[in-house]
């Protein structure tokens, strides 16, 4: 079975972006170049404006959807255990609520997608850091920027463009490094290409206030894993030469902790 062709997705006249194209641009996932480009175009499309209205007006573009009822149960029990088809549709919620303006289709497609790649699949862009946090028997994806406590869980999961070494560090605001991922020695960190790749295991944040970094490291699969060292607060770590890292910030300690 072939993955369906997003590209071609409820194309406009002729010209004009894939809803698919729009839904990226939406998202901020497309190369500069591209992003200019696609922006000029719905600056002057009077049909392309209106379909980006529809991206940015998100849940209340669809009329009788109630996003609080629809968020409550897209993110309750991701952590519970489900069969295989299940999990896909949930993983498929998770990554793409923010696109819920053509959820019913999105959905759909991306189900399918998740269905037939494999874990060696390789994909285009920059790596990326998702940071999940835990609360009773459901998880939330956080923003860069946010908000986050003393004892606050995290999960990871992560984006890569190709095989590579892995791992995820933090930078408190004393510039003091530390590994969040992985925490037991000895764990694999070559991780395959792909998107929304879970790292196993949790991290509990602990009472050290104050404006926090952490950085995905991502370096050549042909190396060792990544060693870096700190180069102080707001400065990402120093690592080996390839290694790429991407920042996803945290402001720690400004609220109460959960219970």
């Amino acid at each position: 079975m072939s993955p369906p062709d997003f590209t071609h997705l409820r194309e406009g006249r002729p010209g004009c972006p894939s809803d698919f194209t729009l839904d990226r641009f939406h998202a901020g996932e497309l190369a500069r170049e591209e992003a200019w480009r696609t922006e000029h175009h719905v600056a002057g499309c009077a049909d392309c404006g209106a379909r980006m209205s529809e991206r940015r007006a998100g849940f209340d573009a669809v009329d009788g959807v109630d996003p609080r009822a629809m968020l409550a149960r897209i993110r309750t029990g991701l952590d519970r255990p489900a069969p295989l088809p299940q999990r896909l549709l949930a993983q498929a919620r998770r990554w793409f609520a923010p696109l819920a303006a053509v959820a019913t289709a999105a959905i759909a497609f991306v189900v399918v997608s998740q269905q037939v790649e494999t874990p060696g699949t390789r994909m285009k862009g920059a790596p990326a850091l998702h940071v999940f946090r835990l609360a009773g028997d459901h998880a939330e994806e956080m923003v860069s920027g946010g908000t986050f406590a003393p004892g606050d869980r995290l999960r990871f999961a992560v984006d890569l463009p190709a095989e590579g070494q892995v791992a995820v560090l933090g930078v408190e605001s004393s510039g003091t490094l530390y590994t969040a991922w992985p925490q037991e020695p000895g764990h694999r960190t070559q991780l395959p290409a792909g998107t929304a790749i879970e790292l196993p295991g949790a991290v509990s944040l602990d009472a050290q206030p104050g404006r926090e970094t952490l950085y995905l490291v991502h370096c050549p699969a042909d190396g060792a894993p990544p060693r870096c060292e700190s180069a102080g607060s707001g400065n990402a770590p120093t690592c080996p030469s390839g290694c790429v890292t991407t920042p996803f910030v945290m402001d720690k300690g400004s609220r109460e902790p959960r219970p």
